[in-house]
C-alpha cells in the first residue's frame, strides 16, 4: 500500500465542486479554499439579485433533487420550500451546498473575498498571488472555479446590423421586457428549451433557431412559437438562416449557445486551453504535463454533484499513489479513453459527457477501487428519464417521491 503525503492543496472555488473537493481531500492533506466571494455556493446563491448570472427568478432545476445531492449527503425536501416539490430553484440548493459545508466541516477551510489572481509553478509546486494578503505556496492545485461566467457568443457576419445589442442566456431575468416583440432565441439545450417557453408568454413571436433535437415536443402547446434552422448571416432589416428563410423584423436576439471555460490565473505555458477544451488532462481531471494540477468539474450534460464528489475521491486516491495513471491514460486496451485525445475538430463537445457518463463515472471508480454507484441512483436516472420522455413540456410536475414504480427502489 502506497505511503501517503501530507500535501498542502490550493482549491480555487468553493462552489459545488470546490466543496466536494475538499471534502475528498481534506481528510488526508492540508486544504485551503480560496473563494472570491463572501459566499460559499459559487453559482448556486440564497438572496441572490439575479444580476450577471445563469440564474433567474423563475429557474428550477432540470434534475430532481432525488439525483443532485452527493451520496453521503442527500438532498431531501428539507431543503426546498412548500409547494416547489422535486425541481427546486436555486435558494433550495443554495441551502442545501451550505448544510452540506457544515456538515463537513468546511467552512473554516475557505478563505472568501479572495481572488487567485496568478498560479505559476515552482521547484517544488505551485505558488498563488492572491488578490488581497501574500502569496501562497502549495504543493498542489484544484481548480473549480465552474465554467458558467463567461458566454460563448458565436461570431455570425452582420451582427452590429441588429436592431438591438443580442444577449445571452446569462442576460436573461423575466419575459417583461420581451411583452408583444419578435424575439429570435438560438440554442437547443436546456437553457434554450426554458428559455423559449419563458418568452413565449410574453413575446409576439418566438423564432427558435438550432438543430439536432426533436425540438416540436417543447413548444407543440405554443402558438407563438417558430421551429427554425441556424442564422448565418444578418443583413439589414433581416437574418437569413442556413436553410436560406429570411427572418425580418426582429427585434431581440437571445444566445443560449452556453460557455467559455476560463481560467485568468493561470498561463497557458502551464496549461494549454480554448474556450471550449482544457488539453492534456488525464480522465478530464489531472495534467499530465503537471500531475500536482487538477480540475474538478468540466465535463457537461451530467449529473454535477455526484460526478464532481467521484472525480474528487478519484483525484485524491491518484494523490495517494493509488490510481494507476498509465492505464488511466488510456494506454491500456482494457481502458477506453476519456482522456488526453480525441479527434481534430472536435473541441466544441471535447468536455461532453452526456450518455457516456455513466460509463466514465464507473471507470473512475474501478481504477479508483471506490464504492460502486448506488442502484437507486441508477434507477432514478432511469426514471427521470422516462419521466422527459413521456412530459417533454412539465416533467417538473412529476413527483418522484410519490411515484410507485418497481423499477424505481425506495431509499
Amino acid at each position: 500500500m502506497p505511503v501517503v503525503v501530507t500535501m498542502k492543496i490550493a482549491i480555487i472555488g468553493a462552489g459545488a465542486a470546490g466543496l466536494a473537493a475538499a471534502a475528498a481531500l481534506s481528510t488526508t492533506h492540508e486544504v485551503i479554499v480560496f473563494e472570491q466571494g463572501s459566499t460559499l455556493g459559487g453559482l448556486w446563491q440564497e438572496n441572490i439579485n439575479f444580476t450577471d448570472t445563469p440564474l433567474y427568478p423563475s429557474l428550477k432545476t432540470n434534475l430532481p433533487i432525488q439525483l443532485m445531492g452527493f451520496f453521503d449527503f442527500p438532498f431531501t425536501q428539507e431543503f426546498t420550500t412548500p409547494g416547489e416539490g422535486d425541481y427546486p430553484g436555486p435558494e433550495a440548493v443554495a441551502k442545501y451546498l451550505s448544510a452540506y459545508a457544515n456538515h463537513k466541516r468546511l467552512v473554516s477551510l475557505i478563505r472568501f473575498d479572495h481572488q487567485v489572481i496568478k498560479v505559476a509553478p515552482e521547484s517544488t509546486g505551485w505558488r498563488l498571488t492572491l488578490s488581497k494578503g501574500k502569496d501562497v505556496d502549495v504543493d498542489a492545485v484544484v481548480v473549480c472555479n465552474g465554467h458558467y461566467t463567461q458566454p460563448d457568443l458565436p461570431q455570425i457576419d452582420g451582427i452590429e446590423l441588429l436592431p438591438s445589442p443580442p444577449l445571452h442566456a446569462k442576460d436573461y431575468v423575466d419575459p417583461v421586457r420581451f411583452a408583444d416583440r419578435r424575439v429570435m432565441v438560438w440554442g437547443s439545450n436546456a437553457s434554450g428549451i426554458d428559455l423559449v417557453r419563458e418568452v413565449s408568454d410574453s413575446a409576439k413571436q418566438v423564432f427558435w433557431c438550432g438543430h439536432g433535437i426533436d425540438r416540436g415536443q417543447y413548444v407543440d402547446d405554443l402558438k407563438n412559437v417558430e421551429l427554425c434552422s441556424d442564422p448565418q448571416v444578418i443583413q439589414t432589416g433581416k437574418i437569413i438562416l442556413t436553410d436560406k428563410t429570411e427572418l425580418v423584423e426582429v427585434d431581440d436576439v437571445i444566445f443560449c449557445t452556453g460557455y467559455r471555460y476560463d481560467f485568468p490565473f493561470l498561463h497557458k505555458r502551464v496549461l494549454s486551453f480554448s474556450p471550449r477544451r482544457v488539453e492534456g488532462l488525464v480522465q478530464h481531471i489531472l495534467s499530465d504535463l503537471h500531475p500536482s494540477l487538477a480540475f474538478i468539474g468540466l465535463p457537461y450534460l451530467v449529473i454535477p454533484f455526484p460526478l464532481f464528489q467521484i472525480q474528487s475521491q478519484w483525484l485524491a486516491a491518484a494523490f495517494a499513489g493509488r490510481v494507476d495513471l498509465q492505464a488511466a491514460r488510456g494506454s491500456s486496451p482494457a481502458v477506453k479513453p476519456y482522456n488526453l485525445q480525441t479527434p481534430q475538430g472536435s473541441d466544441r463537445h471535447f468536455h461532453r459527457l452526456g450518455e457516456t457518463q455513466i460509463n466514465y463515472l464507473k471507470e473512475l471508480i474501478k481504477q479508483a477501487q471506490l464504492d460502486p454507484l448506488p442502484a437507486r441512483f441508477l434507477s432514478l436516472i432511469q426514471a427521470v428519464h422516462r419521466i422527459k420522455q413521456d412530459h417533454p413540456t412539465d416533467f417538473r410536475t412529476i413527483s418522484l417521491t410519490q411515484m410507485a414504480s418497481p423499477d424505481l427502489p425506495h431509499a
